[in-house]
């Protein structure tokens, strides 16, 4: 999966794009992916991860979205971070962290678990998986522009493993608090029963 993230950053370069891709899968299927759409529309929010969201969302109920994994060859930034959150993605997975702008790495948004326990929209802290293919999406963002890609190493806006020297690194997920999985459980029963009465 992570290797058709690395294909859609290349597509992106050839639309004049950055080099971000992001791809949505559940049991080994890909239900949704995306490039970044930010210069091309003209709209900053068009990140590739919220776009492939904004699919899957199509595709998938939010039980499922807590199944699915969501891959992205640059660690999601806070707004994507968000969104991941809110959809209820159960597993995060990227290869180059964003120290500056990353939803876990500065934000800790994905990592947060004051959000859900306080606040009933957002899913659980996911499981997030780093570094992986990081020297492949490395050599991406090198190609795309040698000189751009020498800046944003030298000042630490994308890097890969941590301060360890680590590549690969799981961080676990975590499970809802036992009040929102009745609330969730509660809200599916009433979509289940209005459900029932739409078809009779």
């Amino acid at each position: 999966m992570m290797a058709r993230c690395i294909e859609l950053s290349r597509a992106a370069i050839g639309e004049g794009e950055y080099p971000f891709g992001s791809v949505i899968a559940i049991d080994g299927r890909i239900v949704a992916e995306a490039m970044n759409r930010t210069v091309k529309e003209g709209d900053v929010s068009r990140h590739a991860e919220v776009i492939a969201l904004s699919q899957a969302q199509k595709a998938l109920s939010r039980r499922e979205f807590a199944r699915a994994t969501l891959y992205s060859n640059v660690e999601p930034c806070a707004m994507c971070s968000y969104c991941i959150r809110e959809a209820w993605v159960g597993r995060v997975v990227y290869a180059l962290r964003s120290p500056i702008m990353g939803g876990v790495s500065k934000w800790n948004i994905l990592r947060d678990t004051e959000i859900a326990r306080r606040i009933p929209v957002f899913g659980p802290a996911p499981e997030v998986v780093t570094g992986v293919l990081s020297k492949e999406v490395q050599q991406v963002w090198q190609a795309w522009n040698p000189l751009a890609w020498q800046v944003i190493r030298m000042a630490g806006i994308l890097t890969a493993g941590d301060q360890q020297g680590e590549d690969v690194k799981v961080l676990a997920a975590h499970r809802p608090p036992a009040w929102q999985r009745m609330v969730f459980a509660l809200t599916r029963l009433a979509h289940t029963r209005s459900r029932q009465v739409s078809d009779s």
